[in-house]
């Protein structure tokens, strides 16, 4: 009987360190799946916040782009209302040679009707003559306007070209960091 009792000592013995194998394997399992999952949520932590950052890269970038539009914006505002000023007074300039003109061509008229009908009076020939050296100031006048309305008027468009330029520039820069995204 001591035989039998040994045996199953042993038996019992084996069937427990069995059971431990068992155990130590299901346990180191359970570890290395506890391991993966705490390595996935590691990873996941730092893609949220990797995310996050952009995110706030994002803003700032849409914020930055927004207030970079509405400059552009304004300063085309201000541009076409100083070209809309400019070509409104060049118009009016326009308008007042014009009249210059007119009078001018009425002074000329009357100036050749008064010497055909006067003959050669010489008194009446001298004010005519003073006349016509007004009526000669009077163009070269309107001639140093005209010039200088020229040159504005050139002026305004080589600076409404300019801020084209510029504002198609930007135009540019704004779709390209648009298409990055």
């Amino acid at each position: 009987m001591k035989r039998l009792l040994l045996t199953l000592l042993v038996l019992i013995s084996l069937g427990l360190c069995a059971v431990c194998v068992v155990q130590w394997q299901r346990e180191a399992r359970l570890r290395g799946h506890i391991s993966d999952l705490v390595k996935r949520l590691e990873a996941e932590n730092a893609a949220r916040v990797e995310a996050e950052r952009k995110v706030k890269e994002y803003e700032k970038e849409i914020e930055r782009l927004t207030e970079l539009r509405a400059e552009v914006e304004a300063k085309l505002v201000e541009v076409t209302r100083e070209y809309n000023d400019l070509s409104s007074d060049s118009v009016a300039r326009g308008i007042t040679i014009a009249i210059y003109m007119r009078e001018l061509m009425q002074t000329q008229a009357n100036f050749a009707a008064a010497q055909s009908a006067l003959g050669q009076g010489s008194a009446v020939l001298k004010d005519h003559n003073a006349a016509v050296t007004a009526q000669n100031s009077a163009i070269e006048k309107q001639n140093a306007l005209l010039k200088q309305l020229a040159n504005e008027r050139d002026t305004a468009i080589e600076k409404l070209n300019a801020r084209t330029r510029e504002f198609n520039e930007l135009v540019e820069k704004y779709n390209k960091l648009g298409k990055e995204r």
